[in-house]
């Protein structure tokens, strides 16, 4: 979703928790534009600081004491995008969108949208009432055959990522061309090989949040 652009009034019905705790605040996400979320994320960070993967490993050690965000506003919002875009994958089919969106919640602290809330309820009746012998019946399968588990890791974990460091370049210094020479060096960030292929990652996320 193009941040400079909102859900629809019915897309933002589905796409808000039911009314309690959190509906107020994943409207506000919604709402904010990229540079709102940097800006807010920017300082929260001036306070919190601690990177999201330190505290994973606090936790996986027992060290975690609180229920404080590990995630940030920037990255909040960045997920509540990612729900918009799983909401689309979902009418248009994909029922692998429920589960996705679920882990988006789970990853970044978000609510359940209200359309996740009820289709997992359905998938997940199909199944406790015996209509549905598995759950790949009502989630559908997790990947298809012959599909290249190493190559979709790394779309799914660096591609949106590379987008939004291009932004974050941009935003810093507008007169630095988008080209061979940006995409060679984000590539090197985020261990990508090749600059063809970040430049790939770029324009597939700027078509579809542009598109919107």
């Amino acid at each position: 979703m193009d941040e400079e652009k909102k859900p629809s009034p019915h897309e933002l019905e589905m796409l808000l928790p039911t009314e309690g705790a959190g509906h107020s605040e994943m409207k506000q996400l919604y709402g904010w534009t990229f540079d709102e979320a940097w800006e807010a994320h920017e300082a929260w960070e001036a306070e919190n600081g601690t990177p999201f993967d330190d505290r994973i490993d606090d936790l996986k050690a027992g060290k975690i004491t609180s229920k404080k965000l590990v995630r940030g506003p920037f990255f909040r919002w960045q997920g509540a995008q990612e729900l918009v875009e799983l909401y689309e994958v979902y009418r248009a089919g994909n029922r692998s969108a429920i589960i996705d969106a679920l882990y988006v919640c789970s990853l970044n602290s978000l609510p359940i949208p209200y359309w996740c809330e009820m289709a997992f309820l359905s998938s997940y009746r199909q199944v406790t009432q015996f209509r549905a012998k598995s759950w790949d019946d009502v989630f559908g399968r997790p990947h298809k055959k012959g599909t290249h588990l190493a190559t979709k890791r790394q779309d799914r974990e660096k591609s949106l990522s590379v987008y939004y460091r291009i932004k974050e370049i941009k935003r810093a210094d507008p007169s630095i061309p988008i080209d061979g020479f940006l995409f060679e060096k984000v590539g090197k960030e985020f261990g990508i090989g090749g600059k063809t292929l970040t430049e790939e990652y770029y324009y597939k996320w700027k078509n579809k949040l542009n598109s919107k």
